[in-house]
């Protein structure tokens, strides 16, 4: 049986989580005396793999590893994303493709018994038929996790679309041969990679179930989403 599959990534596309995750490094920075991140800044430098974005902030991992400024962070982060929102329509358009009997899953590179946490917290848990994380917290990539879903499901995929926010989810999405929409609400500023006619690019929900209602040829904005 051939289904349409969405990809959903969490943070920052679902979860509007970008101001707990500005305070949770300022937090670490004032620790250091170092300087603050704006919004902008951190839009402007947050990458994948998450160790680049802490390089970029100039931590000295001869002086603190890695891995211990992980677990700082997330601690951090934990109480600061408890009352992040989802985005504005998120419901809305996690409702409008379950009523166009489409399979949503999130793959995610936060660590599983957190991300479990946070969609149930949220109530939209029974919207997926999976949920998937990372089994540590350092956030390296997702990509095999998205593509042991796909090899191990007993679907047949018509299609599949991943939805995300960063240039990362373009990679995994790529990699999996998927269509890629992008929000622009997330965590990095777009306008610094190389999209065009790699990605679809929408400014937020409103816009995207607007494509979709509209059932408008995709191809004109440089992708090509067949069914969707």
């Amino acid at each position: 049986m051939k289904k349409n599959l969405i990809i959903w990534d969490w943070n920052g596309t679902l979860l509007n989580d970008v101001e707990a995750c500005v305070n949770s490094m300022n937090n670490m920075l004032a620790k250091r005396s170092q300087t603050f991140l704006d919004q902008k800044v951190y839009k402007d430098i947050f990458t994948f793999p998450v160790k680049k974005y802490y390089e970029a902030l100039d931590f000295d991992f001869n002086q603190e590893s890695f891995e211990e400024l992980s677990v700082e962070y997330i601690d951090l982060y934990k109480k600061l994303s408890f009352n992040s929102p989802l985005q504005a329509g998120a419901i809305e358009t996690l409702d409008l493709f379950k009523a166009n009997n489409y399979k949503q899953i999130i793959v995610s590179a936060s660590e599983q018994l957190s991300l479990n946490k946070q969609v149930k917290e949220r109530g939209i848990f029974y919207y997926f038929d999976a949920v998937i994380g990372l089994n540590n917290i350092y956030a390296k990539s997702k990509l095999d996790n998205a593509i042991n879903y796909i090899n191990n499901s007993s679907l047949d995929f018509e299609q599949i679309v991943l939805i995300g926010d960063t240039y990362h989810d373009y990679e995994v999405a790529e990699s999996i041969s998927a269509e890629c929409i992008l929000v622009q609400t997330g965590h990095q500023n777009l306008e610094r990679f190389d999209l065009k006619g790699k990605a679809l690019i929408v400014k937020d929900f409103l816009e995207l179930k607007e494509i979709f209602n509209s059932k408008k040829s995709l191809i004109a904005n440089g992708i090509n989403v067949g069914n969707f």
